[in-house]
């Protein structure tokens, strides 16, 4: 899928160990080795993680990265506009913009008028997922508003022998999103940091599984919600069968409905199948 248009990407979560970072930096090398897009990182973490690996793994012509790190964490609207200015001046460069920020309260839901995609990594334990609804909340108003970007969960860190998403399907979420194919957990990101990136390196099996999450964000950026008329739809759209079932399975739906969750073995498949008529 070739991009009609530049693509701003926001990853965050307001927790660590949650795959932000690799999950940034490599997504950030799909663009720029396959899809031949240039892409930058834009790392607003003080860790710079996602930056430093970009710095210094395996270079590519199409690639860079910035660390401003000091720029967001004021919380006041200087260091918002700040920030606003500098991911408009580095999306103004680039095909592709990533940017990577650790979600704090004072940041407030205005930034994500920025941004085309909202990525949230998540485990798929109970406790992380109802840390993931509580920043969901904190975000609703920027998600839901008029020209609000769309949010796509990215289930990470995933066991490989997890056969479902039992404890997603129990739960019930403030605002419609898009859900990624599963990222398995593997040491493959621990072997390639600051060295070089899945996209090139991995081992084949973890390769093709992260690209298909890739190009599960390519379609999610130009995804059109059900909300739409037949009409008012591009017929280009690719809405997947499984992403229209995510977007319509939340606040909308009484509390008590039944929820049908796709095993994790089968998402990729469903997220690449031809789109869905409705």
């Amino acid at each position: 899928m070739l991009l009609s248009k530049k693509l701003k990407i926001l990853v965050t979560n307001q927790k660590g160990g949650v795959g932000k970072s690799s999950l940034s930096a490599n997504l950030a090398a799909y663009f720029a080795i396959e899809k031949d897009q240039q892409t930058v990182l834009v790392d607003f973490d003080r860790q710079a993680t996602s930056s430093q690996w970009v710095v210094h793994a395996k270079p590519h012509p199409k690639l860079r990265a910035e660390s401003v790190s000091q720029v967001i964490h004021g919380g006041n609207r200087l260091s918002l506009f700040t920030a606003r200015s500098t991911i408009r001046d580095a999306a103004s460069k680039a095909d592709v913009l990533i940017t990577d920020i650790t979600w704090s309260p004072v940041i407030g839901p205005d930034i994500l008028d920025v941004f085309d995609l909202v990525l949230i990594p998540t485990s798929l334990s109970e406790l992380e997922l109802l840390s993931t609804i509580g920043l969901l909340r904190d975000l609703r108003m920027g998600l839901t508003k008029a020209g609000a970007p769309k949010l796509v969960l990215c289930p990470n860190k995933v066991h490989p022998f997890q056969r479902k998403f039992n404890a997603m399907a129990a739960q019930r979420f403030p605002v419609p999103f898009l859900l990624a194919p599963p990222i398995t957990q593997s040491k493959e990101f621990e072997v390639h940091y600051q060295k070089d990136f899945i996209i090139r390196a991995g081992e084949p099996e973890v390769q093709g599984k992260f690209r298909q999450f890739c190009q599960a964000i390519e379609q999610a950026a130009s995804f059109v919600p059900n909300t739409l008329s037949a009409n008012a739809r591009p017929a280009s759209a690719p809405a997947t069968e499984a992403m229209r079932v995510l977007h319509e399975r939340t606040q909308n739906a009484p509390a008590n409905s039944p929820v049908v969750q796709p095993a994790v073995e089968q998402i990729p498949s469903i997220i690449r199948a031809k789109p869905a008529s409705f």
